[in-house]
């Protein structure tokens, strides 16, 4: 008894503790639709304008007047808060149609204001943009809810390519003519796929990038679902919670530290397993090395690909999650990557400088245009 009157009173403490430190509830001002997250995300191809709003609680009994402005100074700390890496957006980039905006006599919510990009000129290729728009001031009696004070506006500009369609074609990367690469501590792969057909024969294997038996990402084995993305190889295996969908593209990555692997899909962590497996070899030989679109002879991918990247260190999320779409090709530790951007021919380019370009196994190859990241 003395043990349940014990749990009890911690239970208490706790929710006492919990409510002494959470925002008191009262009638408050908030910018509308931030009631769970202060953040609307946008992909814009050009310029464009959106409306927000001002919301009370409940209804005003007399008109208020509520101040606004834009706050570009606040990304640092909201980055630093939340493990982003966003830019301010370009001065001159854009504007706010009014100062003000007034929940009237009655209502609870106010007219509204527009937020408008006005020009992508100075925009860079694959960086997202914040912009903080923040109340000011109100000369209401209700207090401004401060976790919804400032509504933080995400916006990045629509990439659209070309990409490489591998329908029985695949790529043989250099990395074997590079002792160095023979043991690799720290290790990251990630790409763009969109699958036309998972293979319909055993082992049902498509091959997406990697080495056979030592560090592959694949769809598919004869122990899981053909639609399953795996990195398999080396002794631990790591296998995704969803089955992949055709026609639809994804992005994938895989992160090994060096004692845990864990797998992503569209930026977010899928699974995760402990790998104390010692360095990669990037350089083995086995079933032709570091490959593309095939292993062990065959395995081929029957789809298309995009924005492929070796790294030599395990990305946090947030750099999964914020690059998906494009890196900065002199980043530290990017060994080596692939835009699959040429739109001609059978050569591809190794965009991080370190001279690991590649060509397709086929005299040619059919490449897809108009592809948008993000969609």
């Amino acid at each position: 008894m003395k043990a349940k009157y014990l749990v009890l009173s911690c239970l208490l403490l706790n929710l006492l503790w919990g409510c002494k430190n959470a925002e008191p509830f009262q009638d408050a001002i908030y910018f509308s639709g931030t009631e769970k997250s202060a953040t609307s995300k946008f992909s814009i191809d050009g310029p464009t304008s959106m409306g927000i709003s001002v919301t009370a609680s409940a209804k005003v009994q007399k008109d208020v007047n509520i101040k606004l402005k834009a706050a570009p100074e606040r990304v640092d700390a909201y980055n630093q808060q939340n493990g982003k890496q966003y830019k301010p957006l370009p001065a001159g980039s854009y504007n706010l149609s009014k100062d003000a905006v007034v929940i009237k006599s009655g209502q609870n919510i106010s007219d509204r204001i527009l937020v408008s990009i006005t020009s992508t000129e100075k925009f860079e290729e694959g960086v997202t943009y914040c912009l903080p728009v923040s109340i000011t001031s109100t000369d209401g009696d209700m207090k401004v809810l401060e976790s919804s004070r400032t509504m933080y506006i995400i916006i990045d500009r629509t990439i659209i390519t070309y990409a490489c369609s591998l329908s029985g074609a695949y790529f043989q990367v250099p990395f074997k003519d590079h002792p160095e690469l023979s043991s690799v501590p720290q290790l990251s792969i990630e790409t763009r796929v969109y699958v036309n057909s998972f293979q319909s024969r055993s082992p049902f294997i498509s091959s997406v990038i990697g080495i056979e038996e030592n560090f592959l990402l694949r769809f598919g084995d004869v122990t899981i679902n053909k639609e399953q993305l795996q990195l398999a190889g080396g002794g631990y295996p790591v296998t995704s919670t969803i089955d992949f969908a055709t026609k639809t593209w994804y992005h994938i990555a895989i992160t090994y530290d060096g004692s845990k692997l864990r797998l992503y899909i569209n930026g977010e962590l899928n699974a995760s397993t402990d790998a104390p497996r010692g360095n990669i070899n990037l350089t083995d030989k086995w079933s032709g090395g570091f490959q593309i679109g095939t292993s062990a002879g065959g395995r081929y991918l029957d789809g298309v690909i995009s924005e492929t990247r070796v790294w030599t260190k395990a990305l946090s999320e947030a750099e999964v999650l914020n690059n998906m779409c494009y890196v900065d090709p002199t980043s530290k530790d990017l060994l080596a990557y692939w835009r699959f951007n040429e739109g001609t021919g059978i050569e591809v380019k190794d965009w991080s400088g370190n001279g690991y370009d590649i060509k397709a196994s086929s005299r040619s190859l059919n490449w897809v245009e108009g592809i948008r990241c993000p969609e």
